[in-house]
């Protein structure tokens, strides 16, 4: 079931209106975590800032690709058409060629020659019916012929201008790949500078502590905006009916399980890190509307999805985020792209279920595997 289409038409207004308020709500909650990275280091804020500019390339990356592979099917299926086209002209040629030879002699001959033939009236007019007919039927099969000439001259064009368009996508794609390469390679570097920043231990597990307590924050407050939205959901299986049935968002193993201790800290883990791919398609998990899409530090691109009953979950580390603010997906729909953003030098997609602010194991809310 589309959730979107669940909305009653006379609902679509406040629908709206509510959509707006809670946009507004997140821009003010961005602004907020923006001002606070003014007390950020140089390299962190450049980090910021290369991630943020690498989500977006590798996301326009992935819809020219996407246009590549629907312009290269349309090409194919053009030449299929093409193919058969001209084994149907070639087909027809011979016995086109007949007709009009037919169609020759019959408008040469003169009407006067067969009318002082001596033949009976009714042979004559048997004759004169035949070829009538005759003629009605050359005249089809010359109007078919002419039309699929002109469509194969149809489709030949489109052709052209559909290569032509190919190799415009392919080289705006050349240029997109060349950018991302040169953002990893200055996000390689700025990681270089920041670890030279955070070389003691403590000044590590502070910046971790920091980083919690910002989610953890922003979570809070989250909640309580929408608390005072009261947004309705549409119609659907409730995600507390569904809990231990839930999907993963991404195929792996896990990396880190929820209440593991951190290495070299006394800090636990509050949701999984997955493992996964750079360009791996984290998915929902269950149908429900996007609240927040944006940086957030120590988590990188973070995308949280509100699913009900005070249920959130959040998706962090990604290179690309696919929603924006007030969407609705629906289980399984893909929400964004893994990554390593966020500082990290491993792609892998980190997941956390939230309960009324509150992390809960997602072993609780997943399917078992």
């Amino acid at each position: 079931m589309n959730v979107g289409l669940a909305l009653a038409d006379g609902d679509l207004a406040q629908h709206q209106q509510q959509l707006q308020r809670l946009q507004q709500q997140v821009e003010r909650l961005q602004a907020d975590l923006a001002a606070g990275r003014q007390q950020q280091s140089e390299q962190q804020k450049a980090l910021v800032e290369t991630e943020q500019t690498l989500g977006r390339v590798a996301r326009e990356l992935r819809e020219t690709e996407q246009g590549l592979r629907r312009a290269q099917q349309e090409l194919v299926e053009l030449s299929e058409e093409q193919t058969a086209l001209e084994q149907q002209l070639e087909e027809q040629r011979e016995s086109i060629e007949a007709l009009l030879r037919l169609a020759y002699q019959q408008n040469n001959q003169p009407l006067i020659k067969l009318l002082l033939s001596g033949q009976r009236p009714e042979d004559m007019a048997r004759q004169m019916r035949y070829f009538a007919i005759l003629n009605a039927d050359q005249q089809a099969q010359l109007r078919q012929w002419l039309q699929q000439s002109e469509r194969l001259a149809e489709v030949i064009d489109d052709q052209r201008q559909l290569a032509e368009q190919l190799e415009q996508d392919r080289q705006q794609q050349l240029a997109q790949q060349e950018e991302l390469t040169r953002q990893k390679n200055r996000r390689a570097q700025i990681l270089a500078n920041l670890t030279v920043e955070v070389s003691e231990t403590e000044v590590e597990l502070e910046r971790i502590r920091a980083e919690q307590a910002q989610l953890d924050e922003l979570v809070a407050r989250m909640e309580a905006e929408l608390a005072d939205l009261s947004m309705d959901f549409p119609a659907g299986e409730a995600i507390t009916s569904a809990r231990g049935r839930l999907p993963w968002p991404v195929e792996g193993r896990l990396k880190a399980r929820y209440g593991a201790q951190m290495i070299n800290s006394t800090l636990k883990w509050q949701g999984w890190l997955i493992d996964a791919g750079e360009g791996e398609e984290a998915r929902a998990v269950h149908h429900g509307r996007v609240v927040f899409a944006e940086y957030l530090n120590g988590f990188g691109l973070l995308m949280i999805l509100d699913h009900g009953d005070g249920i959130l979950t959040l998706y962090g580390r990604n290179q690309s985020l696919l929603r924006t603010v007030g969407e609705w997906v629906n289980a399984g729909d893909p929400i964004a792209e893994v990554g390593l953003s966020g500082g990290f030098n491993e792609s892998g997609l980190y997941f956390e279920m939230r309960r009324n602010g509150q992390p809960e194991n997602p072993a609780n809310w997943l399917v078992s595997r």
